[in-house]
């Protein structure tokens, strides 16, 4: 029985790895609402009820208000409890509005600042210093 749960518990944590997934813990308000269903609103009672309570289990969202089965059962593949966030590639299908361009381009943008926050690196503004040199000289 034991080595049992291992394995599906091994299982389980390869697939978030594999899959997109949305730590109910730590997730942002624009990571929430990748999630179909979850818009400002929502995501903020979400962040809410973290405040006060840990989510235990995925199904504890179903704690938050505006969230019931219906849709706890269409996001529930993206959820998670443990682990890092990464939207780029979400299981459950969007609204219509969700797949938007902004918003794409906004999920975009998000994965990329946690991928650089990962490796250390520094976010810097790309300034070239024949720009800044150029701009100086246009004053005189």
């Amino acid at each position: 029985m034991n080595m049992m749960f291992k394995f599906v518990s091994s299982m389980a944590l390869l697939s978030s790895l594999v899959y997109g997934a949305v730590n109910l813990n730590t997730a942002s308000k624009e990571e929430l609402m990748a999630l179909p269903g979850i818009g400002e609103s929502r995501a903020e009672a979400i962040i809410d009820y973290r405040n006060k309570n840990k989510f235990n289990s995925i199904e504890d969202i179903k704690n938050v208000k505006g969230i019931g089965d219906k849709r706890y059962e269409a996001i529930k593949a993206d959820l998670s409890i443990n682990g890092d966030n990464d939207i780029s590639n979400l299981k459950s299908k969007g609204n219509s509005s969700k797949s938007s361009k902004k918003v794409k381009e906004k999920k975009d943008k998000i994965n990329s600042d946690i991928k650089k926050d990962r490796t250390g690196k520094e976010k810097k503004d790309k300034v070239s210093k024949s720009k800044v040199s150029k701009d100086k000289g246009e004053g005189k």
